[in-house]
């Protein structure tokens, strides 16, 4: 039986796929659908080898075992997310597919040597620091605002951690979108692959999810619009599908 003992101000939520559960602390961020909408997005090729920046709980990296990853590395600088994250892998039964390390993708030659990943996923923090306002908690703070990493950061780890060939996927603000593009050819990575995301189909989009190709070609590929809500706020059939209901 999977032990899920809980710690101080965690609680323990249903992850839905694959009957997988999820230990989380609400004091220092719990996942979003944008990882839910991330991890279904990323492209899993046999053999691939996966590294998820800033993993927090782990979710991504659990999502994509039940996808069929089946080598994938959390990365968390936060010890008390890393704990959660390698906790939530036993428990779940993946710790055989999704290992968790300790330490700052800002300084990935400490962590792993160049090459070492075909493929990175990230949902990394989405504002650029002083627009819109601090959460008063430390952790959920540094999930949302670029106070630990940039979005430079990102791409520089990206690069060094991936193969040439290699894939980067992430999500992020659809307003950043022009701001993605340019920071990705900074360190050769060429955007192959955009979906923008809808909380309404007739309100503006406001996430976007993103592969880039290290070493890649210019050209891209636009993939038709996904739609969160219905006009009644209920999720649409795609989205339901993607949390596996």
């Amino acid at each position: 039986m999977a032990d899920f003992t809980l710690k101080a101000g965690e609680r323990l939520d249903d992850l839905v796929r694959d009957g997988m559960r999820i230990i989380q602390r609400p004091d220092q961020f719990c996942f979003s659908i944008d990882s839910v909408l991330l991890a279904h997005f990323v492209r899993i090729k046999k053999k691939d080898r996966i590294a998820d920046l800033g993993t927090g709980t782990g979710v991504i990296p659990l999502l994509l075992t039940a996808f069929g990853a089946e080598d994938v590395t959390g990365i968390e600088k936060n010890p008390v997310m890393a704990d959660i994250a390698a906790r939530n892998a036993l428990g779940n039964g993946r710790a055989d597919r999704f290992r968790v390390v300790e330490g700052d993708y800002c300084e990935p030659a400490a962590l792993f040597p160049p090459g070492s990943f075909t493929s990175v996923v990230v949902n990394p923090p989405y504002r650029e620091v002083g627009r819109g306002a601090l959460n008063a908690s430390e952790g959920v703070a540094a999930a949302c605002h670029e106070l630990t990493a940039s979005l430079d950061d990102v791409f520089r780890a990206a690069a060094h951690f991936l193969a040439f060939g290699g894939r980067l996927t992430m999500v992020h603000r659809a307003d950043r979108l022009c701001d993605l593009i340019a920071a990705g050819r900074v360190h050769r990575m060429e955007a192959k692959r955009i979906r923008l995301v809808y909380s309404h189909a007739e309100e503006p989009a406001s996430r976007v999810l993103c592969e880039w190709k290290y070493g890649g070609r210019a050209g891209v590929t636009v993939e038709p619009p996904l739609v969160v809500h219905e006009k009644d706020g209920r999720y649409t059939e795609e989205v339901l599908a993607i949390y596996g209901k």
